[in-house]
C-alpha cells in the first residue's frame, strides 16, 4: 500500500483523508494517508492560533466541503464514491446534530470560521484520519521516495507529499520580528486591540486582500472614535471579488481552465482570487466609516517606541508617513516549503523545473512535473490548472486529483479522467 503524507491537518488534507476513506469503502486500494501538523486539527480556522478571530463568517459557501463538486471522477465506482462522501458533507454535519433545519430556515448562513473548524475535524474523526502531532522539520528524497524529518518522533516515509498550509507571513524590508506597534496577517489575532474608550489611532493595514479585509473590519468595531485606518493598496483602490456565474463555474469545474490562454489566466486570478475583498467583507465595510483606501506600495518600515512610520512609494512619489499601529497583511508566502527540502530534494526540484516558473509546471495531479518522488502543491495550482485547487472552492475535485495517481483503476493505456471536467475549446480564447 502505498503511503500519501500530507503536511498540514486543514480542510485539503482532511479533505483527502475522507476521500480515500471513501475509496476504500467503494472497494478500491487507496493508499495510507497521513496528516503531519504541530497544532490542532483544523486549528488555523479557530481562532486560536492565528489568521483569523474565528468569528469571522467563511468566504465560500460551506456546500462547498470537503467532497465538492461530487465530480465524476472514479468510473463504475464513481457512485459508491460519492454515496460514501455523502457523510461527511455539510449538510450530514449538520443533520447529525439537529441543526439543518435551522440553517435553512436562516437563510444558509455562512458559518464563521469557528464553526467551520469544528466541521472540519468532525469529519476528520469520522474518517478516523491518521494524524500525527508534530512540526516537519525536513523534506528528502531518498530512493524514490519521501523522508519526512519530524520534530517530534521518527522519520515519516511515503511514497508522495502535500504540501497544504500558509507560510509566514509576507514581510516589507525593516518590518521588525517582535513589536507592539507592527503586527502581520498572523499575529494580529493573537494580539488585536481591545475595544474600549482609549485615545483614538491612526492605524495603517497593508494589502487588499481577504488577510486585509478582515484585519479591517475587526478594527472598525474595535477601534476608539475618530480612529482613522488607512488601507494601503499598490493597485491604488480597493476591488470585490467577481462572483458571477462563469467566474464560478471555473472554481468549481476548471475543464475549460487550461484553454484559456496564460494572460487570460492570470487576469482571471487578479480579478477573482487575489487582492480582492470578498462580497461579506465588502457588504460589512461599505456600513462601516473610519477607514479609506490609500494608493501605494509599502516599501520600507521603520518602528520606533511610539509611532511607526510607513515609507510609501506611488508611481515616482514617495511620502513618509506616521501611524500608532501598523498591520501587514499582504498575504503568506507559498513557497514556504522549500525551506525543508533537503540537498538531494532541492537539486530534483531544480532540476525538474530547469528555470522554468514553479507555477507553469504544475501537473494535473496537482505534482511538480518531472520530479519523483511526487510533491503535490495545491497552493501553486491555481495558474495552471485551476483557480479554486489553491483555496476552498473544489476540495474534492483536489482530492481527486491527487489520489488518482496512488489508485490503481484504469486498464492499461486507458485515459484517466479526472473529473467532470468538461473539455471542450473556450470561446474566444487565444
Amino acid at each position: 500500500m502505498p503511503a500519501l503524507a500530507v503536511v498540514g491537518a486543514g480542510p485539503k488534507g482532511i479533505a483527502i483523508a475522507a476521500k480515500a476513506r471513501a475509496l476504500a469503502v467503494a472497494g478500491l486500494d487507496a493508499p495510507r494517508v497521513v496528516l503531519v501538523d504541530r497544532g490542532a486539527v483544523a486549528g488555523n480556522w479557530s481562532g486560536r492560533q492565528g489568521y483569523t478571530s474565528g468569528l469571522l463568517p467563511l468566504g465560500t459557501p460551506p456546500e462547498k466541503d470537503v467532497g465538492f463538486p461530487y465530480a465524476d471522477s472514479w468510473g463504475p465506482v464513481t457512485s459508491a464514491v460519492t454515496a460514501a462522501m455523502a457523510d461527511f458533507s455539510w449538510q450530514r454535519h449538520l443533520t447529525e446534530r439537529g441543526a439543518y433545519a435551522d440553517w435553512v430556515d436562516r437563510g444558509r448562513l455562512r458559518p464563521t470560521h469557528r464553526q467551520w473548524s469544528w466541521y472540519l475535524r468532525a469529519v476528520a474523526e469520522k474518517a478516523e484520519a491518521e494524524i500525527v502531532a508534530a512540526e516537519v522539520t525536513g523534506l528528502e528524497a531518498v530512493g524514490g521516495r519521501w523522508r519526512l524529518a519530524v520534530e517530534p518522533g521518527e522519520p515519516i516515509w511515503a511514497d508522495g507529499v502535500v504540501i497544504t498550509g500558509a507560510g509566514p507571513p509576507i514581510r516589507v524590508p525593516g518590518q521588525p520580528d517582535r513589536h507592539p506597534r507592527v503586527l502581520d496577517g498572523r499575529n494580529y489575532w493573537l494580539h488585536e486591540p481591545m475595544a474600549g474608550p482609549h485615545v483614538a489611532q491612526n492605524t495603517c493595514v497593508i494589502g487588499s486582500g481577504e488577510t486585509a479585509a478582515s484585519v479591517v473590519i475587526s478594527l472598525v468595531g474595535k477601534l476608539p472614535k475618530r480612529s482613522t485606518i488607512d488601507v494601503l493598496t499598490s493597485r491604488g483602490v480597493l476591488y470585490s471579488r467577481g462572483e458571477s456565474y462563469e467566474e464560478n463555474r471555473l472554481y468549481s469545474d476548471p475543464g475549460d481552465w487550461p484553454g484559456l490562454a496564460e494572460s487570460h489566466r492570470r487576469e482571471f486570478l487578479v480579478r477573482t482570487d487575489r487582492g480582492v475583498f470578498s462580497r461579506q467583507a465588502e457588504a460589512i465595510l461599505n456600513a462601516s466609516r473610519g477607514f479609506r483606501a490609500l494608493a501605494g506600495r509599502a516599501v520600507a518600515i521603520e518602528a520606533g517606541e511610539r509611532q511607526v512610520v510607513v515609507e510609501i512609494e506611488y508611481g515616482a512619489e514617495r511620502e513618509r508617513v506616521a501611524y500608532d499601529l501598523v498591520v501587514v497583511a499582504i498575504g503568506f508566502q507559498d513557497r514556504w516549503f522549500e525551506g525543508l527540502l533537503g540537498e538531494a530534494a532541492r537539486r530534483l526540484l531544480a532540476d525538474a523545473l530547469a528555470g522554468a516558473e514553479l507555477e507553469r509546471q504544475i501537473e494535473p495531479d496537482l505534482s511538480v512535473a518531472g520530479l519523483s518522488p511526487p510533491l503535490h502543491l495545491p497552493v501553486a495550482a491555481g495558474l495552471a490548472q485551476g483557480p479554486g485547487f489553491p483555496n476552498l472552492s473544489c476540495l474534492g475535485l483536489l482530492s481527486d486529483r491527487i489520489l488518482r495517481r496512488y489508485v490503481p483503476l484504469a486498464k492499461p493505456g486507458e485515459p484517466v479522467r479526472l473529473g467532470a471536467e468538461r473539455r471542450d475549446h473556450v470561446r474566444g480564447a487565444g
